[in-house]
């Protein structure tokens, strides 16, 4: 999807107005910089004027003193300047890596099928990179170079029109120049970004399933080859672009360099004719590099522009996906006591009809019933729908046709904002977080108390962590990879326990587990969570013994 100008126009003001006071206060620096090195033109012009005798304005003692406090003022206002933009900078990219980190976690499940993990965390961190260097350093730049080429051509003008006019000729050539390379800047650079996506999404998936490569004959060579496939896509497109951007540059700096050779010439000649002086000859060659180097920094702005402009489209394809909570209210509320008491927590699907692809139904016409404090098992084959079902009740999918209603939700609004104050889920899979056992289980309830950790734990059955020489402060690894996979299932069915939610959803959550550690479990639960719904997604016929309905797909 390609976004507007205006669309992304409208992003970088956002960012910018978030930022306010740093970059006013960078862009005033610089201006004032600017103005200190117009100031300094014009020094040495008088100074050299005095030590040759053609000026008295003052002696050439203050001359030189001026000189040097002029000099002085500027390296203080550049590093003030300095210290500024990277507060700014740094500021800037955690608030908006936040907001678009946040947008990712609240977006529904389905929305960000079409995205690939490596390329989100592309955008959060080099999009955002971007557009945050575009607010903080090259929007106040461009403010700072443009009076700096209106003031510097203003004073040469002053000393001489013809001079002055014939230096800014080439500005035209450049505009004409400039439109036809954004369009193909702007295709190329569409091209890289895509590309370096793939990469990051490449080499994240290498590490995080390095076990199966390692487990597979033939497996490390044959994902080292499509990196290297991708990285030499990489190396024609950034060659492409070089070639492009170096001609157009080429063709640019030859314009330059004419014209400061027509300023040396045009002044060493009026001066040995006596029209000017060593010191105007001086401010004119000066005064030609203060009107090129700004120029060549608003050409060297096109490039940076070109980047906002992809940067900013992968961003607005994030920001502009729905939300499944709304961004000023990511906690979910919760109801009273005697609200939840007085609930009724059954759950019903009513003629539900669901599927991932059209013309493809997992469910169709379905429809069935939790009773509020039922213990609930989903057996069938696979791929007939019990994950599905989880999903649904869950709010992370909608059907395309029929009801999904629970006790926090109507027929006509029920998702995951909704799902969250009332329902406690444990997913397939290991699914812990690197950090410590502690902060795993804090996940669910961050002012949890270590008692009531241990009492979560021994429901679980996951009291192997007391028998841990580090007991909950010992590390997880990324992925649990520092435990079983039985071990990591029970503690994240410790953590789900301590939501404390009416509604408990099990999705094969004890798969890894043995069987007589599995029947431990469940008795416990089911014990401990007596007047609960429960409902849970298995494949063993040992776990309806402490069912008290079962659904077969």
């Amino acid at each position: 999807m390609k976004y507007t100008t205006k669309q992304i126009a409208r992003l970088t003001w956002q960012e910018l107005k978030a930022n306010k006071l740093q970059a006013t206060n960078n862009t005033l620096a610089g201006l004032l910089i600017v103005a200190l090195e117009f100031l300094f033109v014009w020094l040495t012009k008088q100074t050299i004027d005095i030590a040759t005798g053609a000026s008295h304005v003052f002696t050439l003692r203050t001359a030189v003193i001026l000189l040097i406090a002029t000099l002085m003022a500027q390296l203080l206002l550049t590093a003030y300047r300095s210290w500024v933009n990277a507060m700014l900078s740094v500021k800037a990219t955690n608030r908006m890596q936040l907001d678009i980190f946040r947008r990712t976690l609240i977006t529904p499940w389905t929305a960000l099928l079409n995205f690939h993990s490596g390329d989100i965390i592309n955008r959060i961190e080099k999009d955002v990179s971007v557009i945050v260097t575009l607010v903080t350093d090259t929007l106040p730049a461009f403010i700072i170079v443009s009076a700096q080429f209106i003031g510097a051509f203003t004073f040469l003008y002053l000393m001489d029109h013809t001079l002055a006019l014939f230096v800014v000729i080439i500005i035209p050539f450049f505009i004409l120049i400039g439109k036809l390379y954004i369009k193909t800047m702007r295709r190329l650079s569409r091209q890289i970004r895509k590309t370096d996506s793939q990469l990051q999404a490449q080499y994240q998936e290498g590490i995080t399933n390095r076990i199966v490569v390692k487990s597979i004959p033939g497996a490390t060579q044959e994902i080292l080859q499509r990196t290297l496939k991708t990285q030499s896509k990489m190396v024609r497109l950034v060659h492409n672009r070089a070639r492009y951007s170096i001609t157009s540059n080429f063709i640019i700096n030859f314009g330059f360099a004419a014209a400061y050779l027509f300023t040396f010439i045009w002044g060493t000649y009026h001066l040995s004719i006596g029209l000017i002086t060593y010191g105007a000859l001086i401010a004119f060659v000066q005064l030609v590099a203060q009107i090129q180097r700004p120029a060549r920094s608003l050409v060297k702005f096109i490039p940076d522009l070109i980047s906002a402009l992809t940067s900013g489209e992968r961003l607005l394809q994030i920001k502009e996906l729905e939300q499944d909570i709304p961004l000023d209210n990511t906690q979910p509320k919760t109801e009273s006591t005697e609200q939840e008491a007085a609930m009724n927590h059954d759950i019903r699907l009513e003629n539900v009809t669901f599927a991932y692809k059209e013309g493809r139904d997992i469910l169709h016409n379905f429809s069935c019933q939790f009773p509020a404090g039922s213990c609930t098992a989903i057996m069938g084959p696979t791929g007939r729908g019990k994950t599905t079902i989880i999903r649904l009740i869950l709010g992370l999918i909608k059907p395309q046709q029929g009801k999904v209603i629970t006790p926090h939700s109507n027929s006509s609004d029920h998702d995951l904002a909704s799902a969250q104050c009332s329902m406690a889920y444990v997913p397939q899979g290991n699914t812990l977080f690197s950090g410590t056992i502690r902060a795993n289980l804090q996940l669910a309830a961050p002012e949890a108390t270590d008692q009531q950790l241990n009492e979560v734990l021994k429901l679980a059955k996951a009291d192997f962590v007391f028998r841990l020489k580090e007991g909950l402060a010992s590390q997880c690894g990324e992925h649990g990879i520092a435990l079983s996979e039985g071990q990591a299932q029970r503690l994240c069915i410790a953590r789900a326990l301590l939501i404390k939610a009416p509604i408990l959803l099990l999705d094969e959550a004890t798969s890894a587990l043995d069987s007589e550690t599995e029947a431990q479990v469940l008795r416990n639960i089911t014990t401990a969570l007596k007047g609960k719904t429960i409902i849970c997604v298995t494949h063993r016929e040992k776990i309806l013994e402490y069912c008290t309905n079962v659904i077969r797909l």
